[in-house]
């Protein structure tokens, strides 16, 4: 027996002692060329060298046998195994693994028990069979990979599957769903977004299975399975306990198939069609997470009083008028979102329900018309604390802070924004000292802020934008945990504190835009690591401080615009490399177009118009800033030519060059500007791996804004400065013709070339630039007719051609029509017709023309026949002479003709 024991002890210390020198060399060999079929851009198999794979990052060996039996390699951003979302803040795109398809080496790994390829790119490709032949997979993911195709029914062959994750991947569609009867063991299904709606069996099918727990079926066209004419009876998903079937376009009685799920916790019926909520709910005594938003319904709420097990519930995006009393007895709701409704009143008051609902930490009610006399005077006391930790009441109706507010001390993120709310801040809202996050922009509160805020030392976020607060600047008490701060567009005054970095460390957005504060710039903010800095229309004066360093390299978004500053940009302003949307305009800046920006390679928005600024521009523009969106040096007193390399600013959109002292001509490769063309600009033709990193930017973009004349008024555009397009040379000394290339920048909305010395004809094919919406040409010297092709400007809706020397006949259309002013065509007196008052005559001479034209015109078709005629009259007699020679030809032809009227007499 000893004997035994001791040669079991040997054989696994032996199996051990494999698996500890390596894994098997077979295996490792398939694993480095599966390595080698991936294009890794963020080198995440970096780990896989050496000898021992079971060391590698993503795989997994036995500890007994030394087989490899995990192959993990799930992209990090994707959510984990058994978990519904991703890590936040994780750069998805950067870390995909590529291939052209899954490499067959897989099919060497024969051990394997989990599979995960999640969240990376196989090209649109099928999965493929071999999988079928790894049968001891007990766990296969392959999630949002970009797989397409019909899902293969061999994947039925894989009896000890217990999860399977195809979702996201929507262009895999399920024709027969007979194979998954087979995953006996399956407890795990994901098949969100594939096609299911020719699977008209998966729901008998799905309710044989009996381990099934959790069913994701969200967006996956089960609308298709449930013919209106037809009753599909009820199926036994009795074990389930999670059941998600959003986005599918459900109606009503189509959730009775589900209506043994007695195990139910979690439901997600979004999305849907719903009006109303199916009788057997209440019978899921154990659902605690109930998900019905963007639904149909509407009135009053579902009847939900009775199910007590619920701790969230969320009604969001539906058309609910008022809240129900009963609200209260569900006193273990934790997670309350009645988001975007249409509320206008709450039985009881939101206080009584507060007051009951003791262990609630997050209500949402933004987006509805909740007025102040909805919120209650006093909360009842219910209960002995107050969990609220998350009060989110943004755009409603509110007229007040709520009184009993102070109470809910946990609170860590309040939003009252985008309200009506008069007075002051509470003086009492520093007794919330858990607070994180506390965002009361956009009302209409008065009075200084108070010390109190000064109290509240987890605070991160503040926001108090656009109200009518007052105070100085360096007397309002802070906390220095602020990261992000916002005060604009209030009635601050003051100078900056010359030691804001020690008052305010943690700092990264510091917004005091639009208010009054004076004085010079500190250089203390040099010592900052700030990510956004707007001081933007205030009276700051002196010079811009020259201390910006490396250092700062989150530094993205500067604005320093309508200010009083004086003196040159500074130099080390070079430093901030990650600098994104830069602008100075509106000062008193000079100097020339300084060489130490040619750094800041990452510019989408650079704006130093209306300033004072001089020299030629540099020709290292055009190949510094290649994600250049927005150029404007307008205003100032730039000379020299343009550039014939800012053609090479392929992403630019908005190019405003006017009011310089610009000469020489526009550049003839102006047409390369492909930003400015529809189809080829950067809204257009983002890569896809660029999704998530335009996410955030469009997020950015939605806070610029920029000064721009379009349709003879200079306007600021805030919020869509994306969707803007336009090129304004206007007010130079620019010559030459217009270059015939300007036509291809069909994106352009504006064109502005007025006030120029720019000669010779309007392009012939202006009227292809199909998304002009102002178009000016006047004041130039430009000659000949207008092209007709101009009435192809459907979106046309100011135009200015006066005071040049065009001539001929002004060009007609339904668009044109709408454009009677006389004066877009003043100074021109060779121009006529509609809407100028004198007529355009007919030439005589042009008319002889034309009839001589139409008398050849007649004279060419009149010989076209003739020779017609006499081709045909040629061969007939042809014939006729053939069958007067020849008496075979004769009787022939005769027979013929018998034959025929023989036929015709018998029918």
């Amino acid at each position: 027996m000893q004997s035994f024991d001791f040669t079991i002890a040997f054989l696994v210390i032996a199996f051990a002692g494999h698996s500890s020198f390596g894994c098997i060399e077979e295996e490792r060999q398939a694993l480095l060329i599966i390595k080698e079929s991936f294009r890794d851009p963020s080198s995440r198999l970096s780990s896989w060298k050496g000898s021992d794979c079971c060391q590698w990052k993503g795989v997994g060996c036995s500890n007994i046998s030394g087989h490899v039996v995990e192959l993990d390699l799930r992209n990090p951003c994707s959510p984990p195994l058994y978990q519904r979302y991703p890590p936040q803040n994780c750069p998805f795109y950067e870390n995909v693994l590529e291939a052209q398809h899954v490499h067959p080496s897989i099919f060497q790994l024969k051990y394997l028990t989990l599979l995960d390829l999640s969240g990376n790119r196989f090209s649109n490709t099928s999965i493929p069979i071999f999988i079928q032949s790894l049968e001891h997979l007990q766990t296969l993911s392959l999630a949002d990979s970009l797989f397409s195709g019909r899902i293969p029914h061999v994947l039925g062959n894989l009896t000890k599957l217990n999860y399977l994750d195809l979702s996201l991947n929507f262009l895999l569609y399920v024709d027969d769903s007979h194979w998954i009867s087979k995953l006996s063991s399956l407890q795990y299904l994901y098949l969100s977004q594939v096609n299911l709606g020719k699977a008209q069996n998966l729901l008998q099918v799905l309710s044989m299975l009996p381990s099934l727990s959790e069913i994701e079926l969200a967006k996956c066209r089960l609308n298709e399975l449930f013919p209106h004419q037809l009753v599909i009876r009820a199926t036994n998903f009795s074990r389930a306990q999670v059941l998600n079937l959003a986005e599918n376009e459900l109606e009503d009685h189509m959730l009775d198939v589900f209506q043994n799920l007695t195990s139910v916790t979690y439901m997600d019926l979004s999305d849907n069609y719903l009006t109303s909520t199916p009788l057997w709910l209440s019978s899921c005594t154990k659902l605690s997470t109930l998900l019905l938003k963007n639904n149909a319904f509407n009135g009053s709420f579902p009847p939900l009083q009775d199910m007590s097990s619920l701790t969230e519930l969320h009604l969001s995006d539906n058309n609910f008028d008022s809240v129900p009393s009963w609200l209260a007895r569900l006193k273990g709701l934790k997670v309350l979102n009645l988001q975007r409704n249409n509320l206008s009143h709450i039985q009881g008051s939101l206080a009584s329900i507060l007051g009951n609902c003791c262990d609630l930490k997050e209500l949402y009610m933004s987006g509805n018309k909740i007025q102040g006399d909805a919120l209650g005077d006093s909360i009842p006391s219910g209960c002995i604390s107050y969990d609220l930790e998350r009060l989110y009441m943004k755009n409603n109706e509110l007229d007040r802070f709520p009184e009993w507010l102070s109470l809910f001390v946990n609170l860590q993120y309040l939003d009252l924004s985008e309200n009506n709310i008069i007075g002051s801040i509470p003086r009492d809202i520093g007794q919330l000292k858990k607070l994180v996050t506390l965002y009361i922009q956009s009302n209409r509160l008065s009075g200084n802020i108070p010390y109190s805020l000064g109290q509240l030392q987890n605070l991160r976020n503040l926001d108090v934008n656009q109200n009518y607060l007052e105070g100085v600047i360096a007397d309002i008490r802070l906390p220095k945990s602020l990261v992000y701060l916002n005060l604009t567009n209030n009635h601050i005054t003051g100078s900056l504190p010359q030691d804001i970095d020690h008052r305010l460390p943690n700092l990264t957005h510091l917004l005091l835009g639009n208010n009054l504060i004076s004085g010079s710039i500190p250089n203390s903010l040099c010592k900052l690591d700030l990510y956004h800095l707007e001081l933007s229309e205030n009276m700051l004066s002196g010079q811009i401080p020259n201390c910006w360093t490396a250092s700062q390299k989150q530094f993205t978004a500067m604005n320093l615009a309508s200010n009083i500053l004086s003196g040159v940009i500074p130099s080390s302003f070079g430093n901030l490399l990650g600098l994104k949307w830069f602008h100075l305009n509106n000062n008193t800046l000079h100097g020339s177009f300084p060489s130490s920006l040619r750094n800041l390679k990452n510019l989408l928005i650079l704006d130093i118009g209306e300033n004072l600024m001089s020299g030629i521009l540099p020709s290292w523009i055009g190949n510094t800033f290649s994600s250049l969106q927005i150029l404007i040096l307008r205003q100032n007193k730039f000379s020299g030519t343009i550039p014939s390399e800012l053609c090479q600013l392929s992403a630019l959109q908005i190019m405003d060059l006017s009011n310089n002292n610009l000469t020489g001509s526009i550049p003839h490769c102006v047409g390369n500007l492909t930003g400015m063309i529809l189809g080829k600009n950067s809204v257009t033709q983002s890569s896809k791996n660029l999704t998530e990193k335009l996410k955030v930017e469009n997020n950015e973009w939605y806070e610029q804004e920029v000064r721009q004349v379009v349709k003879g008024r200079e306007l600021q555009y805030t919020k869509i400065v994306k969707l803007l397009f336009n090129m304004d040379l206007s007010n130079n000394n620019l010559s030459g013709s217009i270059p015939e290339g300007i036509t291809l920048l069909s994106a352009l909305h504006g064109l502005n070339l007025s006030h120029n010395h720019l000669s010779g004809q309007i392009p012939k094919r202006i009227g292809d630039m199909k998304s002009l919406e102002s178009l000016d040409l006047s004041h130039d010297q430009l000659s000949g007719t207008i092209s007709d092709s101009i009435s192809r400007l459907t979106s046309l809706s100011h135009l200015n051609m006066s005071y040049n020397n065009l001539s001929g006949p002004i060009p007609k259309g339904t668009q044109l029509s709408t454009l009677d002013d006389d004066f877009i065509y003043a100074g021109n007196p060779f121009l006529c017709g509609a809407p100028l008052p004198n007529e355009c005559f007919v030439d005589d001479s042009q008319h002889d023309h034309e009839d001589e034209d139409d008398n050849e015109d007649k004279l060419e078709e009149i010989w076209f026949y003739f020779v017609i005629a006499i081709g045909y009259a040629i061969g007939f007699l042809a014939v006729i002479a053939s069958l007067f020679m020849s008496t075979s030809l004769r009787h022939a032809h005769s027979q013929c003709i018998d034959e025929m009227l023989r036929i015709i007499k018998s029918l």
